[in-house]
């Protein structure tokens, strides 16, 4: 009995201390997360209280969740939404959520998360679409359809220190947006960008081009094969620009597409430094930027751009591809620089900055002005768009070779014999241009020479070919063929080609590492044939009779009739006697 009456004790104790707890706990604690379903009549106002918490549950709490079930809602905004927590707007299937004047304002530790099937539609924006003033807020946009359409400042505007957004899936449209003024479309002063999942993010006719309709001084990351970015310029004049990248700027595409077009601007892409990787593409990324129309000046400003991983950068219409950029290729790029006038260099007296490109893979398709063709170099016909000379990484200059039906494969670089400093290494190529690869690398020559005196000599004018390939490498790898056996000198005949340096004969399927090569043809006596003797007559051989020749066969009457006589007559004599 007293054991029991100890026990309930003992359980009327645990109760009251619990009660207790649960008094002085903070209500945050207790409470089960809330949804507040929209009706749709609610007014702007009321909407915007909801979300940004001021309008609280029957528990006293914010709702965590402001859902839109499958209908059309129209409000018109008064204000901006404030946000300062973490709320999530959801729009069901078939959901249509208009916001008009509505701009959504993230502030410190808050985390906005647009989602649904649905779609919701920012319509001409008091000032700016979204915007926040601190790294730490967030914003993200979940497998919706969210436009920001006609905001007279930015579309979207990461101030300040900028913030992290993250776009996963769906369709994300900034457009039509500062349409008076210098702002632009996007903009980032900092922070992160990320675009993943299949996202189609699609920025056009944003601003005058002064920040471009996207603005990226932070870290943008586009993710995903599925993944698309497009921007669509079409307001910008002779000083905009499509996208622009300050000094803090990055822009990593990771097997998604990134696509710029420009109709009026100056530039596609305006960055600040070209002294480390300003673009990124990855695992089989594509950046494709082209004018369409336009004063069209520059594709790739001030940028460092590094393609690897079967990744593809093609730039084109601009009068000059690259301007004051870097590329640098590796791996297994396919790249396109197709400048009007320059493929890659500096546009005079604007940006007259470092320029050119660092090759050690890939097909890579910008003009120099010579280039070699079936073992052959010559000029290339258009004239060089090239303003420096390529180099790899050890800093050698490198000529293009334009090598047929070549993809999919690698060659195999030997090292330098005379400069330690250019070791070996591997070139990687995969897909080609139309059936031919554009390869860099470092060339060796083999000169032809009539004779040894011409090569003693120096005599140019019996250099009969010079054939040029890649150091370490056949002939035939770049489609080179042999010349044809020269001329010899009277009563001389070709014999073979001799290696100058071994004094040995020539072998032409060997691999080639010195930088030079010297050849000459050596002849032999030419054969003097007696004249041929006349055949000996048989007269005693027996002849045939030719068919319809009846000389002959009298002959042999007149010979066979004789015989005849003289037996008959040798016989009658015998009788007699």
């Amino acid at each position: 009995m007293k054991a029991s009456i100890r026990c309930s004790k003992g359980v009327a104790l645990i109760l009251t201390f619990l009660l207790a707890l649960m008094m002085i706990m903070p209500t945050s604690m207790v409470y089960a997360a809330s949804t507040y379903t929209a009706t749709g009549s609610e007014t702007g106002d009321q909407i915007a209280s909801i979300i940004d918490g001021t309008t609280k549950d029957p528990s006293g709490n914010a709702y965590d969740v402001v859902e839109f079930p499958s209908g059309t809602y129209d409000y018109t905004m008064t204000k901006p939404v404030d946000i300062r927590r973490k709320v999530t707007i959801q729009a069901n299937s078939g959901a249509k959520v208009t916001f008009n004047g509505g701009d959504f304002r993230g502030y410190a530790n808050s985390e906005t998360t647009f989602t649904g099937s649905g779609s919701f539609l920012l319509n001409k924006p008091i000032n700016y679409g979204i915007w926040s003033n601190d790294a730490s807020v967030v914003f993200n946009f979940n497998n919706t359809n969210f436009t920001i359409d006609g905001a007279p400042g930015y579309g979207f505007y990461a101030l300040l220190t900028g913030n992290t957004t993250n776009i996963r899936g769906g369709n994300f449209v900034v457009k039509n947006c500062a349409q008076s003024g210098d702002e632009g479309g996007v903009e980032f002063d900092g922070g992160n960008l990320n675009v993943s999942d299949g996202a189609q993010m699609t920025l056009e006719n944003n601003g005058n081009g002064t920040f471009g309709d996207l603005y990226m001084n932070g870290q943008m990351n586009v993710k995903g094969a599925n993944t698309k970015v497009t921007i669509n310029e079409k307001r910008a004049g002779a000083s905009g620009y499509g996208m622009v990248i300050p000094n803090s700027g990055h822009l990593k595409i990771d097997g998604a597409t990134f696509e710029i077009n420009t109709s009026a601007a100056g530039r596609g892409i305006n960055a600040a430094n070209n002294a480390y990787n300003t673009i990124l593409l990855v695992n089989g990324a594509k950046l494709n930027v082209k004018a369409i129309g336009g004063v069209a000046k520059s594709g790739v400003r001030r940028a460092r751009v590094a393609v690897s991983d079967n990744s593809i950068l093609n730039v084109e219409g601009y009068d000059y591809a690259f301007d004051g950029s870097v590329l640098v290729a590796h791996d297994k790029a396919h790249v396109t620089l197709k400048g009007k006038s320059v493929d890659n260099g500096s546009v005079p007296l604007l940006t007259g900055g470092t320029n050119g490109s660092v090759i050690i893979g890939g097909s890579v398709l910008e003009n120099p002005a010579t280039h070699v063709v079936n073992g052959v170099e010559e000029a290339v016909t258009t004239g060089s768009a090239v303003s420096t000379q390529a180099v790899n990484t050890s800093g050698e200059a490198l000529t293009r070779f334009d090598i047929k039906g070549f993809a999919n494969g690698a060659i195999n670089i030997a090292a330098d014999p005379k400069d330690p400093g250019h070791p070996s290494y591997t070139y990687y190529v995969g897909e080609n241009h139309n059936g031919v690869a554009y390869v860099w690398a470092p060339a060796v020559k083999i000169n032809f020479w009539e004779n040894k005196d011409a090569l003693g000599n120096n005599d140019a004018s019996k250099l009969l070919k010079t054939l040029t390939t890649i150091r370490g490498n056949k002939i035939e790898l770049v489609g080179g063929t042999l010349p044809s056996n020269p001329a010899a000198p009277v009563g001389k005949v070709f014999s073979h080609w001799v290696n100058a340096e071994t004094g040995q004969k020539f072998d032409g399927n060997a691999e080639f590492t010195k930088e030079v090569t010297d050849v000459y043809a050596v002849y032999k006596d030419k054969q003097t044939e007696p004249p041929a003797k006349p055949p000996v007559k048989n007269d005693n051989k027996a002849k045939n009779p030719n068919t319809g020749d009846n000389s002959p066969m009298a002959l042999y009457v007149a010979v066979l009739t004789s015989t005849l006589l003289v037996l008959t007559l040798g016989i009658r004599l015998r009788r007699k006697s």
